[in-house]
């Protein structure tokens, strides 16, 4: 189940990059690789129990991973991290939280939970 519904995606959180008819996927997606990030913290706490700041920067970090996951989603797994064709170069290196490839916007509002620490 994810931890936000299309409705906030779209009105909470602004959210407009992924299609109406993908937003579901993309959000339980998200919560679930949100839950390996957080070593299934949330899911054995429930999110209802989190306090009030947790469950906000949770909802938020998982539309942006959806975000994130919809954008780039096709490129993460690929063997190539950068490209370079004259003087012209690319690379592409996501934050890795978890075995899960995300953006430091995503790690940034789950660090600041406390949830994916190791040492709780």
């Amino acid at each position: 189940m994810a931890y936000v519904t299309a409705d906030y995606y779209k009105d909470t959180y602004g959210g407009n990059i992924i299609p109406d008819e993908y937003i579901n996927r993309q959000l339980e997606k998200a919560s679930d690789q949100i839950d390996s990030m957080t070593f299934n913290r949330i899911i054995a706490i429930g999110i209802n129990e989190l306090t009030d700041f947790q469950q906000n920067r949770v909802k938020k970090a998982v539309c942006a991973h959806a975000d994130f996951q919809y954008q780039y989603g096709p490129y993460l797994n690929m063997p190539v991290s950068g490209y370079s064709a004259g003087s012209i170069s690319l690379s592409f290196k996501p934050v890795e939280a978890g075995g899960i490839k995300t953006s430091e916007e995503v790690t940034n509002l789950i660090k600041a939970t406390g949830l994916m620490d190791r040492r709780l």
